[in-house]
């Protein structure tokens, strides 16, 4: 870290001396989760291990900026050891960069909050190398992580993955694609039924072993994808050829053109993680759940207007208003059935009703604010799993 000013070192380490060293990385850890879905299907040791894992992060986090040099390469050997684990785990690249980025920004916040206000210049001055510390960390999580995917990844899952992508999307397939296609007994079409597996709870080694299963089983476009099953099918699957008992999720989309097959696989990763969050198990129809894949490919639009129905009666005082809409929704905006779920007389049902109005902008009338009501809050709220 160059400065003009000597004494900057001294300064950047009292800020971080301000920093208490307990700080509360299994918070940041709740913090990664709810922005990363992947790390909430980890099983229990796996997750300390996170914990553990932005522990050490922190640590050296915080030797940068008052030492103002680069900690040596063997620095970050047990990153690497971390890396490996989560590799072998079935956690995407992306997902583990994500997580990087998010300790790096949770870890600059922790400064600033700590700098006092006539401390501004040296957080210019540690932006720099703290900045460049977080890019050599990317750098040595992606260079162990696609070395050991690389080691982990049997080749026939390789040359199916693969076959898997280019069959995803509608361009001419080369000779030693086809020739593959040939052995692997794939027929050429114009048109897959793309599917998705996942096992909630389950250990993520299932996940291969299902994969593996598949493609000895007939459907040879079967891959894994960090904590699922991925493939595509020319012929019917359902739960049973699985083999795997009731405790799983199948997502299964219609026969798709080539062309349209990378979207409908996005979307069908959507409803998986839907059937996760709801506690949703058996085959789910993409048809059938059309609205809820909608607000999940848009999940910025689908937070903002949750908090459009929901803020304004976010406060205590509105908790009974809050249960009333919910209630209201349950039941099928029946004002009778909301009456006798609730056991209330229906002119209080009505004041209650007409003070959500007041209090949201909403007009429960209207088949508009209804459906927004509805997909604020009310998809999956009679949700069952598909048999």
């Amino acid at each position: 870290m160059s400065t003009r000013d000597p004494d900057t070192y001294a300064r950047a380490a009292a800020i971080v001396a301000r920093i208490p060293q307990g700080v509360n990385a299994p918070g940041m850890a709740a913090e990664v989760q709810s922005h990363i879905p992947a790390f909430e299907h980890l099983s229990e040791e796996s997750r300390a291990e996170v914990v553990r894992g932005i522990h050490r992060s922190l640590r050296r986090w915080r030797g940068i900026g008052p030492a103002g040099v680069m900690p040596p390469d063997s620095d970050l050997d047990q990153l690497r050891k971390w890396t490996r684990a989560r590799a072998a785990e079935g956690l995407r690249l992306e997902d583990l960069l994500r997580l990087i980025g998010l300790v790096h920004q949770l870890s600059w916040q922790l400064l600033c909050d700590h700098a006092r206000s006539d401390e501004s210049d040296v957080l210019l001055e540690l932006a720099g190398p703290v900045a460049e510390y977080a890019d050599r960390i990317s750098a040595a999580v992606t260079e162990t992580y696609l070395a050991e995917r690389e080691l982990l990844v049997p080749e026939e899952e390789r040359r199916t993955r693969g076959l898997l992508d280019r069959l995803s999307v509608d361009s001419p397939l080369e000779t030693a694609d086809r020739e593959l296609a040939d052995r692997l007994g794939i027929p050429l079409q114009r048109a897959y039924s793309p599917f998705v597996i996942a096992m909630p709870g389950g250990r993520s080694n299932r996940h291969p072993a299902l994969a593996a299963y598949l493609r000895r089983a007939g459907w040879t476009l079967a891959v894994t994808q960090s904590d699922r099953v991925v493939g595509l099918a020319w012929k019917p699957l359902d739960l049973p050829d699985l083999g795997v008992g009731p405790a799983v999720l199948l997502a299964i989309g219609e026969p798709t053109p080539r062309g349209e097959l990378a979207a409908a696989r996005e979307e069908l990763d959507v409803l998986v993680e839907h059937g996760r969050r709801m506690g949703l198990r058996g085959r789910l129809q993409a048809d059938d759940y059309l609205l809820e894949t909608l607000l999940g490919r848009s999940p910025r639009l689908a937070a903002r207007l949750k908090d459009k129905v929901l803020a304004p009666l976010s406060d205590d005082d509105h908790g009974e208003l809050a249960q009333t809409l919910q209630t209201f929704l349950r039941c099928r905006f029946d004002r009778t059935a909301t009456s006798a779920a609730l056991h209330v007389h229906r002119n209080t049902l009505a004041y209650r009703l007409g003070r959500i109005e007041e209090i949201t902008g909403l007009d429960l009338g209207s088949p508009h604010d209804l459906a927004c009501a509805y997909m604020a809050i009310g998809v999956g709220v009679d949700e069952r799993s598909k048999q």
